[in-house]
């Protein structure tokens, strides 16, 4: 979290798993959120990754608004190079609701492309 000196401050730790995420990011106040979410990679192994996760609840005074939303790239470069964490997804939401399990869940399925053929463009009518 962000004091209101502007210095950046650690809320608190919790061990959560993704049903429990909600409901451990403050609905009150815009927060920064890291979360190590572990799933099945290619194969059989497992991944762990780190998700970075902006909540700012629209309630949230202008000032907190502005401020968490310039402070972003620093919190992530300051926990890549001091903490060593490699964020590999990011993800904004007004409300901490908004973070599903589906949602985290989708972001780590690979794409499938639906390719479409050229459509011809209809002859137009005779007049």
């Amino acid at each position: 979290k962000i004091t209101d000196t502007e210095a950046i401050a650690l809320a608190g730790t919790k061990d959560t798993d993704l049903q429990g995420l909600p409901a451990s990011i403050s609905d009150t106040e815009p927060r920064y959120t890291f979360f190590r979410y572990e799933h099945e990679g290619t194969g059989e192994e497992r991944k762990s990754e780190i998700v970075f996760i902006y909540t700012c609840p629209a309630a949230s005074k202008v000032k907190q608004k502005m401020i968490y939303a310039s402070f972003k790239k620093v919190v992530m470069d300051t926990a890549s190079l001091e903490g060593g964490f490699e964020v590999v997804k990011k993800l904004e939401a007004s409300s901490p609701m908004e973070i599903t399990p589906e949602m985290i869940e989708e972001e780590f399925q690979p794409k499938v492309e639906q390719k479409q053929g050229f459509a011809r463009p209809k002859r137009p009518g005779k007049r």
